[in-house]
């Protein structure tokens, strides 16, 4: 990882006239690779996407604790509910409910 010895900013590799450099992304400012046999690697981008699904396996319900709840499925009046963090730590959990009888998962969002 390299900054710019202008303005600081973070160098990254980009394409310039078919050559591999360094590029600063806030001024412009462009480094040649010292080695032209050894120019700076380009690595693709990871995109994600708003719908990736997340699944949650091997949740042991058995020491999980037993709520009201009325399941809109089967119509039963119990389920397991467990907490998890997933949004920003200064943002409440999340948390979940699995029906006991037909196991289906809801969550809640406080």
């Amino acid at each position: 990882m390299e900054f710019c010895p202008k303005c600081g900013g973070l160098m990254l590799p980009a394409v310039v006239d078919g050559r591999k450099v360094l590029k600063c992304r806030s001024c412009g400012y462009v480094k040649e690779s010292n080695n032209p046999g050894n120019a700076y690697r380009l690595e693709e981008k990871v995109q994600r996407h708003p719908l990736d699904k997340i699944t949650v396996l091997d949740v042991n319900v058995s020491t999980l604790p037993v709520v009201p709840f009325k399941c809109e499925n089967c119509g039963n009046d119990k389920a397991y509910v467990y907490e998890v963090q997933t949004r920003a730590g200064d943002e409440p959990a999340t948390r979940f409910y699995i029906c006991t009888k037909c196991r289906k998962v809801y969550r809640e969002y406080a």
